[in-house]
């Protein structure tokens, strides 16, 4: 008989509950609002706009869901395109993952965070030009990228 090693990687409930709502919200929700206002000029059109989105993440949520349940392998997206065997498509699409999608989403993370932590910490920093203020927060978010993509780097080298 062979023994299928048991994997050291487990996810709980509430550990996969919030890594799909930092996936679903992530920090959209602190920065589209404003954008979307502007371009609709209507408070109620923006919200159908919010709703009509709602609705497209809750059916990629479920149909996640049936996936994942359905399909008992780990890999996520490249797993699920593999098991229908479309190999080169499931290459593609993990490919531009890795060089476009996970490093933009990190991106606009890591500058959100810069941002509010900017704006925490402004009433302490006297006299400072608005100016001075976005290149700050520009900068903090890429040294916090560059420092979880180093930790990132240094945890899965160990």
């Amino acid at each position: 008989m062979t023994e299928v090693p048991e994997s050291k990687h487990k996810m709980g409930v509430v550990g996969a509950a919030s890594y799909m709502v930092g996936n679903i919200i992530g920090s959209g929700i602190f920065i589209t609002p404003t954008t979307i206002l502007g371009y609709t000029n209507s408070v109620g059109l923006s919200l159908m706009v919010w709703a009509t989105c709602a609705i497209i993440a809750i059916t990629g949520s479920l149909c996640y869901i049936e996936l994942g349940t359905s399909i008992r392998e780990s890999g996520c997206d490249f797993a699920y395109i593999c098991y229908v065997k479309w190999y080169p498509i499931a290459f593609a699409m993990m490919w531009v993952s890795v060089i476009l999608t996970y490093p933009a989403t990190a991106a606009i993370q890591a500058e959100t965070f810069g941002e509010y932590l900017i704006e925490a910490i402004k009433p302490l920093l006297c006299h400072i030009d608005d100016d001075k203020v976005i290149y700050a927060q520009k900068l903090l978010g890429f040294a916090l990228l560059c420092k979880f993509s180093l930790c990132i780097v240094c945890v899965t080298a160990c």
